[in-house]
């Protein structure tokens, strides 16, 4: 039975029953924002009788939606299981196809992904003969998603200089191709949507009837198109919950717009304001050190989490040498903490960009600890398993373009570029698919007849198929692997890496099996649609024993044990491109940086350790950064210094300027306890330069100093104090010792 006031606290409970008008809950991080919705659906359907049909719950990940299905079926015992919860894509994908007709789509409409996308956009380029070494395939792609975000059609599209008018001439050919092929890419699924219901009363009309209550998580992650599509559902009954933190808003640059949570009463003047800060995920010492960070924000709804969780261990500071030391260091502590109880899919280590990864990676495979990079190579993008979803999605829709040119030669059946460019040219005339175009090639003086016959025989294959699709994917990947030869030519090769592909293909089927065992619509449509949808998130395992590596950006919606955060440093986080400085970059963009660190930093449940190093080799140059200026943020009195042998960090001044003759104006105090979360303990074979602490040395360049601390090693490095100079960290071997 429901039992809303011993399960919820207040907060949560104003939010669940301020049943209609519109609502706007504020959810700190931790603060139980899932569980809010979920238990605000169940509320709707068990205690004021909504029908669980009329609800629509939308949100970003699969994964959030699948967490949601799933707690709204354990609090309704199974009721809800009618219930719309979703990503906006995939609802809005839904709703194209039932109105396919009032949307102006084809119902079997293929869903692009990334690569798909920038292959038609290169292909584009081509044909209107554009140099794509000025125009690059990759941000042609990239300024039509932006333009689709912001609503803005390829009619609409500005051509106010000669760049505009080239980006708008492959933007309408873009789209008049994705029509022909009948496909959508994954920004046309909310723009075709929206669009839709603006146009055409009778979609709007048929859309906003079908709920009575709508709920979106992660509101402040919302763009313009996201907004409109909210807002337009809810002009009915104005009955409209959306659920999210400003502090969290880290995607500006996929469209996101803080203000829409921000100017949420704007819209909905009658709004209901609820502001959870009540924290459940993490130690008040980790709160402190986020809050330090999120509070030097100038516009934000005023919020200071709290817990009733004990203190907890304080914030941990590491300053490496350098990128491999810092993740020699990160490994270690990794390495300690679980033999300390926190095993490794506990852990995770963040960083800013994908670029820090690679050095992660070596070091944990040196030292033989297992790990998983989120933002790798997906499953669905592997060669072989692209190859035989091209298959399915091209039995799906003939005319999908991209699937029948990766798949028409694919084993190798005879039909060579030349063939297919011609095909190509043929259906261009007559303004038909590619397949389509097979029965007309056939009285082409430009395919030979050897051509024609492998072209048919392709056909023929694809279209036994089709008359099979009922059968379901799994039926149809058997056929397909046995009728093209596919598994027989990957046998015949007999190598390791043919191995490999098969057990992929394994996978493949195992995946299947389990769809259409748990799918509610097992269809082909619907599995080609779930992959489509899918995110790097949502196919990572994080069961396994393994420690996670990811960006920041990926940690969104995640939470872990213990966060090794990484890169602390000025233009790196916060980050910043070559060639530009934050003095002239826009504030908005500094901000961000702001509010993802504290996102950072608010996935960590138990420990927090801050890395940075003193130089970093990034893009083929070296770096002297000083620290970050969210360390200085970060108050004192939560932090402790955990790196190896040195009594204190480098000397700071606000943005990290050195004071080299300055006593530290910010130091987190040393580690006084026994435990530690970095083994200090080197090995004993390292050789030592015979110096110590406190002695004076003599160096050709900078003169006489005192030995502040000493590093062994293969060549042993030595921090020294020299009058004048500050501190410098010297090879042993140009030091010797003043007598």
């Amino acid at each position: 039975m429901l039992d809303l006031e011993n399960d919820l606290n207040e907060r949560q409970l104003e939010a669940v029953r301020q049943v209609d008008g519109p609502v706007l809950v504020i959810a700190g991080a931790g603060s139980g924002k899932t569980r809010v919705i979920t238990y605000r659906v169940a509320h709707l359907v068990a205690h004021c009788g909504v029908a669980p049909w009329r609800i629509l719950a939308v949100t970003f990940t699969n994964k959030a939606a699948r967490e949601m299905r799933q707690r709204i079926g354990g609090l309704l015992l199974g009721r809800g299981q009618d219930c719309w919860v979703a990503t906006f894509h995939a609802t809005c994908a839904k709703l194209l196809r039932l109105h396919a007709d009032l949307a102006r789509v084809d119902k079997n409409f293929t869903i692009y992904d990334d690569g798909d996308q920038k292959a038609m956009v290169a292909r584009c380029l081509k044909a209107l003969n554009i140099d794509d070494k000025k125009f690059p395939a990759r941000a042609v792609q990239s300024e039509i998603n932006r333009a689709k975000r912001e609503f803005i059609s390829a009619d609409a599209y500005p051509r106010d200089n000669l760049y505009q008018e080239q980006i708008q001439r492959v933007y309408a050919l873009y789209e008049a191709q994705m029509q022909k092929a009948a496909a959508l890419d994954f920004a046309d699924l909310l723009f075709r949507m929206v669009r839709g219901m603006q146009e055409n009363e009778d979609l709007l009309q048929a859309v906003s009837e079908r709920f009575d209550y709508i709920l979106a998580d992660e509101f402040q992650d919302t763009n313009r198109v996201q907004l409109e599509f909210i807002r337009l559902l809810a002009q009915r009954h104005g009955n409209i919950c959306v659920v999210g933190d400003d502090d969290q808003s880290i995607y500006s640059w996929r469209g996101a717009n803080v203000e829409n949570i921000l100017g949420f009463e704007t819209h909905f003047p009658s709004a209901f304001v609820v502001t959870m800060d009540r924290n459940y995920r993490s130690t008040s010492n980790i709160l402190n050190a986020a809050h330090g960070v999120v509070a030097e924000l100038p516009n934000r709804r005023p919020k200071t989490l709290w817990t009733s969780i004990e203190a907890g261990d304080p914030i941990g500071f590491i300053e490496a040498e350098d990128e491999r030391d810092e993740a020699r260091l990160v490994a270690k502590a990794v390495a300690e903490l679980r033999d300390d109880g926190f095993p490794l899919n506990a852990q995770a280590v963040f960083y800013r960009i994908n670029a820090q990864s690679r050095v992660f990676e070596e070091v944990f495979r040196t030292m033989d600890i297992p790990h998983r990079v989120v933002g790798g190579m997906r499953f669905y993008e592997r060669a072989e398993i692209k190859d035989i979803l091209s298959y399915l999605r091209l039995i799906h829709n003939t005319a999908d373009l991209a699937a029948f040119l990766r798949v028409v030669n694919k084993p190798a059946r005879g039909i060579g570029k030349t063939t297919v460019d011609r095909l190509i040219a043929v259906a261009a005339e007559a303004g038909i698919s590619a397949f389509e175009a097979i029965d007309r090639a056939s009285g082409s003086a430009n395919i030979g007849s050897a051509g024609i016959k492998r072209l048919r025989a392709f056909r023929d294959l694809v279209v036994s198929w089709c008359a099979e699709i009922s059968a379901g994917p799994l039926h149809l990947i058997g056929r397909i692997l046995e009728d093209t030869g596919y598994l027989e030519a990957l046998k015949l090769e007999n190598t390791a890496e043919a191995d490999a592909r098969m057990e992929n293909l394994n996978e493949l089927i195992g995946s299947v099996e389990d769809f259409q065992q748990e799918a509610e619509d097992p269809s082909l449509s619907a599995f080609l649609e779930l992959i489509a949808l899918q995110t790097d998130v949502d196919t990572a395992d994080f069961d396994s024993d393994a420690v996670t590596l990811m960006t920041v950006h990926a940690a969104k919606g995640l939470e872990f044990d213990v966060v090794h955060l990484t890169g602390l440093e000025e233009d790196l986080f916060p980050y910043q491109r070559s060639g530009d400085s934050f003095t002239s970059a826009r504030a908005e963009e500094m901000d961000e940086e702001r509010r993802l660190c504290y996102v950072a930093m608010t996935r960590a449940r138990k420990r927090l350790l801050l890395n940075c190093a003193r130089s970093r080799r990034l893009f083929g140059r070296t770096r002297y950064n000083p620290v970050s200026r969210f360390l200085i943020n970060v108050p004192q009195d939560v932090m402790v210094d955990l790196t190896p042998d040195r009594p204190n960090i480098r000397p700071v001044e606000p943005f990290g300027i050195s004071a080299p003759q300055k006593e530290p104006s910010w130091s987190p105090s040393r580690d006084t306890s026994n435990h530690t979360w970095v083994d200090r303990s080197f090995d004993q074979s390292l050789e030592t330069s015979g110096l110590c602490p406190g002695q004076k040395v003599r160096n050709a360049k900078f003169g006489v100093g005192k030995v502040v601390a000493v590093r062994p090693g293969p060549r042993p490095k030595v921090d020294v104090m020299f009058p004048g100079y500050g501190k410098k960290t010297i090879m042993a071997d140009f030091l010797e010792a003043d007598v």
